[in-house]
C-alpha cells in the first residue's frame, strides 16, 4: 500500500467523491477542491495533485484551484480522455477511466521523483560550497529505448513502426528468457509485455522486475487483448505501469508509452545528479558516507527550505553498540565492524537520503520528505540488518553482532542544523529513547 500521502484532488463529476475513497482506501488522504473552493490555510506537504478532467479547460481550473492551497510546487496528475496528454503543465496523464490502484500508483511514482529532483538541486547548492564549482551533470539525449516481449502480432509491428518514427529504438524479445538477457545487458526506458493469451506470463515477469532493484523502476506496460476490473487490479499490484487496451490507435499507444520512458529518464536524470554530489571534500573515505561538517550544511540548507514551506524532512540518530564481558571484540575489529555497518546504512538508504558518521558509533540520516512512521520502518529496518550481520572478530570461530539504538529527531522551528545535531547526539544516548534495537 505504501506510506500515507496527502493529495488534492479537482475535478467536476460526482465521480470526485467515489474517487477520493478509493483512494483513502489505499493510504492517499484526499481534499477535494473545486473551482469556487474558498481559499483555505496552506498545508505545508501536498504530495502531488489529481485532476479529473473532461476538456482543456478542467486542467487549468485545477491548477488554479491548487495554487490556493498549496505554496510549493509539487506533480500534478490527470486523468481524462487521450486529448489531453500534451500539456507542458503537468506531470502525467492516464486515461479514464482509471482503477484507483493505477492512480495511486503512478501519483507515488511522481512524489517520488519530484522529492529526488528537489533533494538533488539543494545537495548541489551545499556541495559547490566544498568544491570548486556546482556539480553538473548532462541530460542524456539519446532515442527511448523500449523492449517489447512476447509473440510477434500485427500489433506489435504497428507499435514498433509508430515508436521507430517517433526517434524510438525498440528491441523485440520474444521468450521471457531472452528478454531477461536483455534486461541485464542493459538499460531500458520501457518494457511493453504482450499479454494477449498469456496473461500469466506477462504478470509473472512484472512481478519478477519489481523484485530486482535495478529494474525496479522500469516502467512496465501490457498491450492486453481484453480488459476487465479484476485483471486490471491484479496486473496494477503486480507493478504494471499502464495497460494499452485494444481499442487504443496508434497515437494514443506511442504517447502513453513515449510519457513513461520520459518518466524513467528524469529519475535517471535525478539519481545521477545525486551521485555527482558526492565530490571527494564532502566525504568521510574511511566510512563512504558524507563527512559530518557536509551533512550538518545539508541540514542546515533543508532547514532553511522547509522554514519556506517548500519541503520537509526527518533526522534519526543511530548508535550502534558492541556487546560486553567476554563477546566483546578487540579494537580492531571493533572498528571494522563500524566500517561495514556505514557501508550498509548507506544501501539502506534511498538515493535522495544522506548519512554521515559523527562519532565512533553515533550516525545520523537525513530522510527527505518522510513522516514518523516512515522513520520507524527504516530504524526497524536497519537493526534489523544489524541483527541478523555476524561481524568477524580476532577469533574466527566466534563472531559478534551489534545492536543498534535509534532516535527520530523531529525539526523546532527556528532551530539551527548545530543545536539539532546537538539534540540528536543527546536523545539517542538517552536510554529512554531506544526505538529500535536488533
Amino acid at each position: 500500500m505504501g506510506r500515507a500521502l496527502d493529495v488534492l484532488v479537482f475535478g467536476l463529476s460526482d465521480r470526485v467523491d467515489g474517487l477520493a475513497e478509493q483512494l483513502g482506501r489505499l493510504a492517499l488522504n484526499c481534499r477535494i477542491v473545486r473551482a469556487d473552493s474558498p481559499p483555505a490555510r496552506r498545508h505545508r506537504f501536498w504530495a502531488g495533485g489529481i485532476i479529473l478532467a473532461e476538456c482543456e479547460n478542467d486542467i487549468d481550473d485545477g491548477l488554479k484551484a491548487f495554487r490556493r492551497f498549496a505554496s510549493a510546487e509539487f506533480p500534478v496528475l490527470v486523468v481524462g480522455p487521450a486529448g489531453l496528454a500534451e500539456r507542458d503543465t503537468v506531470d502525467a496523464w492516464i486515461r479514464d477511466p482509471a482503477p484507483a490502484v493505477q492512480i495511486a500508483a503512478r501519483l507515488r511514482a511522481l512524489f517520488r521523483l519530484h522529492s529526488m529532483e528537489i533533494v538533488a538541486g539543494r545537495r548541489a547548492e551545499v556541495t559547490a560550497l566544498y568544491g570548486e564549482k556546482r556539480p553538473q551533470v548532462d541530460r542524456q539525449d539519446t532515442p527511448p529505448s523500449i523492449l517489447y516481449v512476447g509473440d510477434a502480432s500485427p500489433r506489435f509491428m504497428g507499435l514498433k513502426h509508430v515508436l521507430e518514427d517517433s526517434g524510438a529504438e525498440v528491441v523485440a524479445a520474444f521468450s521471457s528468457y531472452s528478454a531477461f538477457d536483455y534486461l541485464h545487458e542493459r538499460p531500458f526506458d520501457a518494457v511493453v509485455l504482450n499479454a494477449a493469451g498469456k496473461r500469466d506470463i506477462a504478470f509473472t515477469i512484472s512481478s519478477a522486475m519489481r523484485r530486482n532493484a535495478r529494474l525496479y523502476h522500469t516502467p512496465v506496460v501490457l498491450l492486453a487483448d481484453q480488459v476487465d476490473a479484476q485483471a486490471s487490479e491484479e496486473a496494477f499490484a503486480r507493478g504494471v505501469s499502464d495497460i494499452l487496451p485494444p481499442s487504443a490507435g496508434d497515437a494514443e499507444l506511442r504517447e502513453r508509452i513515449l510519457i513513461l520512458t520520459e518518466e524513467r529518464k528524469r529519475r535517471r536524470h535525478a539519481k545521477a545528479a545525486l551521485e555527482a554530489c558526492r565530490d571527494p571534500r564532502s566525504l568521510d573515505i574511511e566510512t563512504g558516507l558524507f563527512n559530518s561538517g557536509f551533512l550538518t550544511s545539508h541540514i542546515q540548507d533543508l532547514l532553511n527550505a522547509s522554514a519556506r514551506d517548500e519541503m520537509s524532512f526527518a533526522l534519526i540518530a543511530l548508535q550502534i553498540m558492541l556487546p560486553e564481558g567476554r563477546e566483546r571484540p578487540d579494537d580492531v575489529s571493533a572498528e571494522k565492524a563500524r566500517r561495514q555497518f556505514a557501508a550498509m546504512l548507506r544501501h539502506l538508504l534511498r538515493t535522495e537520503d544522506a548519512a554521515a558518521r559523527f562519532s565512533d558509533d553515533i550516525f545520523m540520516a537525513v530522510l527527505p520528505f518522510t513522516d514518523a512512521p516512515g522513520i520507524d520502518c527504516v530504524a526497524a529496518r536497519i537493526a534489523a540488518i544489524a541483527e541478523c550481520t555476524a561481524f568477524e572478530s580476532d577469533d574466527p570461530l566466534h563472531p559478534f553482532r551489534l545492536n543498534v539504538r535509534a532516535a527520530p529527531v523531529p525539526t523546532r522551528p527556528g532551530e539551527t542544523a548545530e543545536a539539532l545535531v546537538e539534540r540528536a547526539l543527546r536523545a539517542v544516548q538517552s536510554p529512554a529513547q531506544i526505538v529500535a534495537q536488533a
